[in-house]
């Protein structure tokens, strides 16, 4: 059974109507993706948003929104790229600095919290038309379950990349390009850029096609202190999917903390990507150097062979567009033998 609200809200920066429709849709969970329709540009846009469980919620826009609060920085940088920066009203802590193209008008959104730790209470007294980001991050005890904002007449879009209800790959990231797009009806920039994606995606993927021999082992690492780590498993699907394409396997099947030198030496990787962020600033710092001089972890192929390389956690994990400046750096570390 699905429930169905209206909500005509005011957009006082231009003194429009935009009307959300939200209901539950439990029934579409894990068997279908967002459900997108417009039947002409300007007119309504529906599509789903999802709770961390893969229910799903309508969401009905008929105008383009103007004022968003989102709660990630991959989102942030899509609206930034789209020329959406002045609708952003709030955003979170970044994971990593942004790009230099984007970083003046980045720094520029008022900072409403940490990912962490945004609550209902802020998102909602900014009196937001639509709030976007990561699923993760819409629930009761943070800043608000899809259901909760749709009560109070906030449209919600979660990012298909972020879904944690099932698997998701590099196309999701493409999805969501497009559905922000026909949200704020930059459907056109949206098109050219998901394209431009595409074309990157299947220019990497051609490149390494005539790799042979077992896909290499590839540990994701994360926060490395005194010999012990995090690393992020095949549970990431966005990222083993990432890896499939560039004919490599994640070591550790499902993710986790407090890893330790007999899991490193076990698991034996031939590469080691280490993943920075803004949280383990301070272990970051010297975590390469402090793992190629720890005699214990030796034996490891890649501490012998000094294949580590450092990624920052937004381009990794974050779901974003930047993850294709990812894949290409990590297919020329991998394969440098094939990089132009």
């Amino acid at each position: 059974m699905k429930k169905r609200m209206n909500v005509l809200k005011t957009m006082a920066a231009v003194c429009a109507v935009a009307a959300v429709t939200a209901g539950c849709a439990a029934d579409h969970a894990k068997t279908e993706t967002a459900r997108n329709t417009r039947e002409t540009a300007g007119s309504p846009f529906t599509y789903f948003a999802y709770d961390a469980d893969g229910t799903g919620h309508e969401q009905t826009v008929e105008k383009a929104p103007q004022k968003v609060i989102t709660n990630n920085q991959t989102s942030t940088e899509l609206l930034l790229k789209l020329g959406l920066g002045d609708r952003i009203i709030a955003t979170v802590l970044k994971d990593n600095p942004t790009t230099d193209e984007l970083a003046a008008a980045y720094d520029a959104i008022p900072i409403l919290a940490d990912k962490r730790d945004i609550s209902k209470e802020k998102v909602v007294g900014m009196e937001p038309d639509i709030v976007v980001g990561r699923v993760k991050s819409f629930t009761p005890e943070t800043l608000g379950s899809v259901s909760d904002l749709n009560d109070m007449g906030i449209a919600a879009y979660t990012q298909e990349a972020t879904r944690m209800d099932q698997d998701v790959t590099m196309e999701s990231i493409l999805d969501d390009i497009r559905n922000i797009g026909k949200i704020f009806e930059k459907e056109d920039q949206a098109e050219e850029m998901a394209k431009e994606l595409t074309s990157r995606l299947t220019e990497t993927e051609d490149r390494l096609r005539s790799l042979e021999g077992e896909p290499l082992k590839v540990l994701l690492m994360v926060n490395y202190q005194d010999g012990t780590f995090g690393g992020y498993g095949n549970n990431a699907s966005l990222q083993k999917d990432l890896l499939r394409r560039l004919h490599a396997v994640n070591v550790l099947e499902k993710g986790g903390s407090a890893l330790s030198a007999e899991n490193l030496i076990s698991m034996d990787p031939d590469v080691i990507v280490y993943v920075k962020g803004t949280h383990n600033e301070e272990n970051d710092r010297n975590a390469m150097e402090a793992m190629l001089s720890n005699e214990v972890i030796q034996s490891v192929k890649a501490i012998q062979n000094q294949k580590i390389i450092t990624v920052e956690y937004n381009e990794l994990m974050g779901g974003g567009y930047r993850t294709f400046d990812c894949m290409e750096t990590l297919a020329d570390f991998l394969y440098p033998e094939t990089a132009k």
